[in-house]
This record gives C-alpha cells, structure tokens and sequence, in this order.
C-alpha cells in the first residue's frame, strides 16, 4: 500500500503542463489547486528536492508519499523556497529540514496523516 500525491497552487492545464513527461498521473481540479496522483507510486518517488522547487517554479507546491515499508517524503515549496523537507527511507530519517507551521510533519505517520487529512 502506498499513498503519493501533489497539490500545485496552479490550474489544471498548467499542472498538467509541468508534469506531462512523468508518465501515467492522475489531474483533479481543486479551486485553485490541482490535485495529482500516482496511482504507480514510481513516478513521483525519490525526486531530488532541486528538482520539485524547478518544478514549482514561482507556485506553491506541496508533495506527499508514504508506503508500507516506511517511507514517507514530504516537501512544502513556496515562492521558489522549500519550506519544508522530510524524507524517510525504511524508517531512517534522511533529511529533516524547515520549521513551518502550516505543514509541520514529523515521522512515518505525520506525513500519512496530513496525506490523508489535506489532499482529498
């Protein structure tokens, strides 16, 4: 079981746009989000965090991925900034970095939670 989604502050043909080379993903408007699944759970995972502020570019980005196995990654970027970065691997803590209030994640659970809480 696996969980891995991604709100961009954007309409959806810009988020569609941005993401079109990253295989089978899933668009669902959400007023002015769009909401992106992976339903493979491969494409999305294990990104540099380089590459999701490229990504967002001058948006809002938040990125969340959980699995059985105990992984989880969580990224909040803003306005070309990441605000917020936690990667888990197997249950060891990779990087833990950033202090927001508005997306504060801490663990395996956190970032399940705030996936299953946030980005319906």
């Amino acid at each position: 079981m696996f969980e891995c989604k991604v709100m961009i502050k954007a309409p959806l043909d810009r988020a569609e746009a941005r993401l079109q080379e990253c295989g089978e993903l899933e668009f669902f408007p959400r007023k002015e989000w769009t909401l992106v699944e992976d339903p493979s759970g491969t494409q999305l995972f294990g990104w540099e965090v380089s590459s999701w502020v490229e990504l967002a570019g001058d948006t809002e980005l938040i990125y969340a991925y959980y699995d059985e196995d105990l992984s989880a990654e969580f990224l909040h970027i803003k306005d070309g900034v990441c605000l917020r970065a936690y990667l888990e691997y197997s249950g060891e803590v990779d990087t833990d970095e950033g202090a927001d209030p508005e997306t504060a994640v801490s663990g395996w659970s956190g970032v399940a939670g705030y996936l299953d809480k946030h980005m319906i």
